[in-house]
Formats: C-alpha cells, sequence, structure tokens
C-alpha cells in the first residue's frame, strides 16, 4: 500500500536557487545538518573532507536560503555556527493559478514553526493548563481544547510522531520536560510553564490591580477582556530549542490568539524574523454579534 508524508517543503519559483545543492558535498551537507544542527568544522570532520570545502558550500547554501543558522556557541576562542536547512523538502512552483486556497500553507506559517517541524515529523510538546485547580493561582484551565483547533494546522505542516505531542503544564514540570520546542497555550495564571517563562519576555502578563499584557517595547499595557499574547523566543531552559506562547488575559483572549494564527497569519506574522524574537498583542472581535470571537485587531 503506498503511503505519503507530509512534509514542510519551501517552495520557490526560480530554479536557480537549487543550483547550490545540486553538487555532491553541498548534498552531504544539507542531509548531515538535517540529521541534527551542526557547525563547519564538525560537518568536515564528519564526512572527512576538507572544512574550506565545507565552509564554501555553506556559504552557497546560506546565500540561496536552503539553509541557515540557528545558533552560535564558542569554542576554544572560536564562534561555531550551527546551520539546519530552511525546509525538509525543496520544490519549484509552476507559474499559473493555484486553485487550492490553503492557508495552512502560508510560507510564513511555516518559517514560524519551521523548528516544530523535523524529517517531516513534529518535533515538540503542545502545553495546556490543567483543568484541575493548580498552580500559585489555584485556576482551572478553560483553554486547552483550543490545541484542537491549532492541531489542524499544524497536522497541515507535519506528521505525528510515535507519542503524544499534547501534555499538561503539571507533568511538563513535574517531569522536567520544559527542554523542548515548546507551544505553550494559555496565559501565566492557568498554565504554570507560562507563568515559569514570563519574566523571560519583553512582552509580558503583569499584575497591576488587575491582569493586563506590559510591552517592554512600547511602555504601553493591554487589558482588554479579549486581549491575548502570540510570542516566540528562544527556550530559555535550551537555547537550542524554540518557544511559542499563545495566551490571554482570559480564555478568550488564548481564542483570539488561535484564531489569528491559524486564519490570519499573513497579517499576524507580517514582520516576522526567524533570526529575532517575536511579539504580537491582539485583540479578539465578535464581527457578526453572536456574542462569539471571529476576528481580530492588532494591538501592537
Amino acid at each position: 500500500m503506498k503511503t505519503s508524508q507530509v512534509r514542510g517543503i519551501e517552495i520557490v519559483s526560480d530554479p536557480e536557487v537549487l543550483k547550490a545543492a545540486l553538487n555532491p558535498l553541498a548534498w552531504k551537507i544539507l542531509n548531515t545538518i538535517n540529521e541534527q544542527p551542526s557547525y563547519p568544522n564538525k560537518i568536515a570532520k564528519k564526512l572527512r573532507v576538507n572544512e574550506q570545502n565545507v565552509y564554501y558550500h555553506i556559504r552557497n547554501l546560506q546565500k540561496s536560503g536552503l539553509i541557515e543558522c540557528v545558533s552560535e556557541e564558542k569554542k576554544q576562542g572560536a564562534v561555531c555556527k550551527y546551520f539546519v536547512p530552511t525546509a525538509q523538502a525543496f520544490g519549484i512552483e509552476l507559474a499559473g493559478h493555484n486553485s487550492r486556497d490553503d492557508k495552512s500553507q502560508s510560507p510564513l506559517v511555516r518559517d514560524f514553526f519551521f523548528e516544530f517541524v523535523r524529517k517531516g515529523v513534529f518535533d515538540g510538546k503542545v502545553v495546556v493548563g490543567a483543568p484541575t485547580p493548580h498552580g500559585p493561582h489555584l485556576t482551572e484551565a478553560r483553554d486547552g481544547h483550543y490545541a484542537v483547533h491549532l492541531g489542524f494546522l499544524l497536522g497541515s505542516l507535519c506528521n505525528l510522531e510515535n507519542r503524544f505531542v499534547v501534555a499538561l503544564d503539571i507533568d511538563i514540570k513535574a517531569e522536567k520536560k520544559q527542554n523542548r520546542n515548546l507551544i505553550l497555550i494559555g496565559g501565566p495564571v492557568t498554565n504554570i510553564i507560562s507563568s515559569e517563562i514570563n519574566n523571560n519576555l519583553d512582552v509580558r502578563f503583569a499584575w497591576n490591580n488587575a491582569w493586563q499584557i506590559s510591552s517592554l517595547i512600547t511602555k504601553k499595557s493591554y487589558a482588554q477582556e479579549n486581549c491575548g499574547l502570540i510570542a516566540k523566543i528562544r527556550n530559555p531552559w535550551d537555547k537550542n530549542k524554540s518557544l511559542v506562547m499563545l495566551s490571554g488575559l482570559r480564555y478568550n483572549g488564548t481564542k483570539a490568539c488561535i484564531i489569528a494564527i491559524t486564519q490570519h497569519a499573513d497579517k499576524i506574522l507580517k514582520d516576522y524574523s526567524k533570526h529575532k524574537d517575536f511579539y504580537r498583542v491582539i485583540n479578539g472581535l465578535d464581527r457578526d454579534g453572536d456574542g462569539k470571537i471571529d476576528d481580530i485587531e492588532i494591538l501592537e
């Protein structure tokens, strides 16, 4: 029986972009760093080739946008740059009308969740707040089910691994599994992992007679009932991993974040860069007047 695998694929319009990958050594380098992020000297030793040849192809691959530097580390006085492919597959899109209206395959969405897709399989944990009283505020999370809606988006980018990818915040903390790629659903009141990383954010949740979202970047604060924060930073428990936070002041704010990333990605992620921390403060709107959030606006 034939099977298909969903893979993160980078579509290019100019076939010249792929030229850098056609050299046999360049192809070996791509496959090597697809297995695990690595730096030129280590790659050269593994492939048993001249280090300068590796540097040459690394430069060409990076210039063509086929690989990127995801972290740096000092070793014996030198800075080692770790590289990975920008996608697990590359393809050429022919000119003409594409009849599919597939918002989930937006290049910005694929870039935003890039670290969570390795070899076509989801690499990380989606962390939701426990539905029982827990944490310093003894709060019951009411927004964990929104992870299902997000799951449809993630499922369009990759396959599932052979273990459960959704976990409660209390289990992640108890099992000390914070040092991996994490997608946090819910704010610091309902999700204790969100609470632990809150002070690492330049736009964070703060208490000032009431909870609000406070920006250290613009010095503004937001307290709208349906307000939410979309953030992406390096995981403070492991700088080689990434952490995405989709969190509201209340559960409707979390719902607004999920709607924003699944239905309005091109607007929300317009200024996203893989090499910088990312923050968006959004507000949920009820356009059709039925009492339910169905749209969003960007506050910051």
